[in-house]
């Protein structure tokens, strides 16, 4: 194997797919990349076994095809030789187990393997049954949930991020049994089924496999979603994704979220509150964290106080005139709503009722944090 290319074509390519390749070292092999050269495409994919990528550029003028071929690239080396030139071209040749890498000012020949054939291959988009989603939606959607998934096992399964696909809107939930992310979007469905209807699909998608996509930068209008018995396709741009699904139970997420018209609903603006939170939590400590809520007739007062530190107080006008009302929540939970929430937009706050309170945007985001007691 033995081609030229242009970085600026090729980089972005490989920059794109090399964070999918195994960081363990279970199967050495998944630890790099594949290349495949032919006279019409140059193919590259990484695996770690559970989800993998693939990505394709066509042969035009930014490439060089001398000799056609497979070869496995040293992904952590090939990163950082990358990052530290500025050639506008490079060599790439493969000897045996010798990589050779040559740009007009270095060189660099790498050791590798020739198992090119043990090598995992992921398979290109040739789904006729999928969700088109724009990728802007789809990315805002992995933002807002994923941060809200479970690290630990549990009977129920809460290390991954639900996506319920339906006709014209889908919608993603991540909860890890004391909070619930929540996002939808409008979406679309297209079959070559002669009924003309995809129906509605659910799948649990790994938080490794969502941040994997929404970190690689892609200058695609729209993802497509295939779902299928036990893994998924997910393709933006010229990048496939294939990754397994998770198959355990996920809790009724409908259920969790709380009914608003029993609840009291107080607007506030969504930078303007995060602040104060920040603010009266400074001397909360691990023993007794969260900070308290509590509602007056025109005003809340938001206060906290810990072991040796002392006590807080921030207070912010409100349109309230309901009876005073009191509730303790965790304020680190509310770090990822807040992170991911419109700075200058006005949310929605529900509480009473129940132990359940819930946050709402206007552009459709809901978070439910359970109160401390």
């Amino acid at each position: 194997m033995k081609i030229r290319c242009q970085l600026s074509k090729f980089v972005p390519l490989f920059s794109m797919i090399a964070p999918f390749a195994s960081t363990k070292d279970v199967r050495p092999v998944l630890q790099n990349v594949k290349l495949i050269a032919n006279e019409s495409n140059v193919i590259l994919m990484a695996t770690d076994g559970e989800v993998g990528a693939r990505g394709e550029l066509p042969v035009d003028d930014a490439f060089v095809i001398e000799r056609s071929g497979e070869a496995i690239l040293p992904a952590k080396l090939l990163r950082k030789i990358f990052s530290e030139t500025n050639d506008e071209e490079i060599l790439l040749e493969l000897e045996g187990t010798k990589l050779t890498v040559k740009g007009a000012h270095f060189r660099y020949q790498l050791d590798t393997t020739d198992e090119t054939d043990k090598f995992p291959s992921i398979a290109s988009f040739e789904a006729s049954t999928y969700f088109k989603i724009p990728v802007n939606s789809f990315n805002r959607m992995v933002r807002r949930t994923v941060f809200a998934t479970e690290t630990n096992n549990s009977h129920y399964e809460l290390r991954g991020v639900k996506f319920v696909f339906g006709e014209d809107r889908t919608m993603a939930i991540a909860t890890d049994g004391r909070r619930l992310a929540y996002q939808e979007c409008s979406s679309e469905s297209f079959t070559d089924d002669e009924n003309g209807s995809v129906g509605e699909k659910q799948a649990i998608f790994p938080t490794r496999t969502l941040n994997l996509i929404e970190r690689a930068d892609s200058v695609a209008e729209d993802v497509l979603v295939a779902i299928r018995d036990a893994d998924a396709q997910i393709k933006f741009g010229n990048i496939v994704v294939s990754s397994t699904l998770m198959t355990g139970r996920f809790p009724d997420w409908n259920a969790i979220i709380p009914d608003k018209s029993a609840k009291k609903r107080v607007d506030f603006i969504a930078n303007e509150l995060a602040r104060a939170i920040r603010q009266a939590e400074i001397v909360a400590t691990e023993n007794k964290p969260g900070v308290w809520f509590k509602f007056e007739k025109g005003k809340v007062n938001i206060t906290a106080a810990g072991e040796a530190t002392g006590e807080s107080s921030v207070e912010l006008p409100i349109a309230y005139d309901g009876e005073a009302a009191e509730l303790r929540l965790d304020s680190h939970f509310l770090t990822g709503f807040f992170r991911e929430a419109p700075q200058e937009d006005t949310i929605a706050f529900y509480f009473m009722q129940d132990y359940r309170t819930l946050f709402e945007t206007t552009d459709g985001y809901r978070y439910v944090v359970m109160q401390l007691a």
